[in-house]
C-alpha cells in the first residue's frame, strides 16, 4: 500500500516528468529546423518555383567537398568546365549569350545507371532553371534535348569512368546551383570562382 506522503511526491513530480520530455522534443525540433542540411524541401520540377541565389546559398552543399552524399549516392564533383559547344553540338534553342557548362562527377558509391537517370537541374540568381541537355558517360554522349551541329568542337574530355551532364547557362553568371530531385542543392560557385 502506498503511503500518503509518497502520493504527494508523485503528484508533485508528475507535471515535471511530463514537461521535461516535451521540452526536449521542442528543443530538438527547433535545432533541426535551424540546421541547413536537415531542412526538408520538395523535389524541384519544371512547374515548381526556382530556388533563388540567396535561398540556395543559405542551405547549399559546397561543391568543392571531397565527397557529397545525397540519397544512395556518394560522389565528388571533379570539375566544372564552360565551352561554346558540347563536342560540336549545341541545343537548337541555345542563345548567342549562352554557353555550355559541363559538370563532371566521380561516383564513389551507388549504382552508376541509377545515378545517370537522376534529373538534376541547374539554377542561378535570376531564378531560371535548366535541365541537362547532354549526358556523357563511358565515352558515349547521349542527347537529352534537340541539338544541332555548330561546327567548332569543344576541347573538354571527361574522365572515362565519370558521369558528366552538360547544361546551357547564360554567359557571365557567377552563381550556379545543382538542384537534385530529392531537394538537396549543391553550390557550384566555388568552381566558377577558381575557373
Amino acid at each position: 500500500m502506498v503511503k500518503h506522503s509518497h502520493l504527494k511526491i508523485i503528484f508533485l513530480l508528475l507535471p515535471v516528468m511530463i514537461l521535461i520530455p516535451c521540452m526536449i522534443c521542442a528543443l530538438l525540433n527547433a535545432l533541426e529546423a535551424l540546421h541547413p542540411l536537415t531542412t526538408k524541401s520538395t523535389a524541384l520540377s519544371t512547374d515548381s518555383p526556382v530556388v533563388t541565389a540567396d535561398a540556395a546559398a543559405q542551405k547549399a552543399i559546397p561543391a568543392l567537398q571531397s565527397s557529397i552524399t545525397i540519397g544512395d549516392f556518394k560522389f565528388r564533383i571533379v570539375r566544372v568546365v564552360f565551352d561554346e559547344t558540347a563536342r560540336g553540338f549545341v541545343p537548337v534553342d541555345m542563345g548567342v549569350s549562352d554557353r555550355v557548362m559541363f559538370v563532371e562527377f566521380e561516383l564513389l558509391a551507388g549504382n552508376k545507371e541509377a545515378f545517370k537517370s537522376l534529373e538534376i537541374t541547374v539554377s542561378h540568381g535570376s531564378g531560371q532553371k535548366s535541365k541537362a541537355v547532354i549526358l556523357i558517360s563511358g565515352g558515349m554522349m547521349q542527347m537529352l534535348a534537340t541539338v544541332t551541329m555548330k561546327g567548332n568542337s569543344s576541347d573538354y574530355q571527361p574522365g572515362e569512368d565519370n558521369v558528366t551532364w552538360a547544361y546551357v547557362v547564360p554567359k557571365g553568371v557567377d552563381k550556379l546551383y545543382l538542384n537534385f530531385p530529392t531537394g538537396e542543392v549543391v553550390d557550384l560557385t566555388p568552381f566558377i570562382c577558381v575557373k
